[in-house]
């Protein structure tokens, strides 16, 4: 009989110890389950911060570019093409002329009605074409300005150093010299960028020149190139 109750005794002890490990065990595992699913959510969380972040940078660099005003985007521009020009990179400068008005020259910031307009697709071959077109006539003589683009380009487009211009005027209103400004009244929703260039006091300033730059948007809204007007002192 005390046999046997001693067995009992140890028999309760080894369920009760069972049973306890068993707790522990599953309590571990509830633990270690519990530590990788905040570890999981953790990196997910990471994650997302990322994304979130990323996000949050792309659309800043989205809103900067949508709040540039129509000035700053077209004085952009300007530059870029005016550099094009002194580089006489015309196949380069073809991307930003107009696809439907093409891109008008004018010797003169009077800008007659029948001013040579080059299609897109002909800009990118003006320095090579050896065709004389009648540009306007030269103030004073009136003899009529018959030249090559090629021969135009070095009277009347890059004739001075606008890369190292006196000053830069956005949209001017007033003629400098005694002629006419009308290029607003050819492309009356364009806006234009002069690169002035005051004269020398050898011929007592009277050799400036200025070159401007018209643009007026296309279908899509973007703004590209529809002339080139040059300006100089006119008699």
């Amino acid at each position: 009989m005390k046999m046997n109750g001693c067995l009992s005794l140890l028999l309760a002890a080894f369920l009760v110890t069972g049973c306890q490990s068993g707790a522990e065990d599953q309590e571990m595992t509830t633990e270690n389950n519990s530590e990788q699913e905040n570890t999981t959510e953790n990196e997910n969380t990471k994650e997302k911060n990322n994304e979130d972040v990323e996000d949050t940078a792309e659309s800043v660099e989205n809103n900067e570019e949508t709040q540039k005003t129509d000035e700053e985007m077209i004085k952009e521009k300007a530059d870029e093409i005016l550099t094009l020009l002194k580089n006489k990179d015309i196949e380069k400068l073809t991307e930003y002329v107009h696809p439907e008005k093409g891109l008008l020259f004018s010797p003169y910031v009077y800008v007659e009605e029948n001013a040579v307009t080059f299609k897109k697709d002909q800009v990118e071959n003006f320095m090579n074409d050896e065709e004389e077109y009648m540009w306007g006539n030269e103030d004073g003589s009136g003899h009529p300005i018959e030249l090559t683009p090629a021969a135009y380009y070095d009277k009347y487009i890059y004739d001075a150093s606008f890369d190292e211009e006196d000053e830069i005027v956005f949209n001017p209103k007033k003629a400098r010299g005694n002629m006419i400004r009308n290029v607003k009244e050819i492309f009356p929703g364009a806006h234009v960028v002069e690169y002035y260039v005051k004269g020398t006091e050898e011929y007592d300033n009277m050799d400036w020149k200025a070159l401007n730059l018209a643009f007026e948007q296309d279908e899509s809204g973007e703004w590209k190139l529809v002339a080139i007007v040059h300006d100089q002192w006119t008699i």
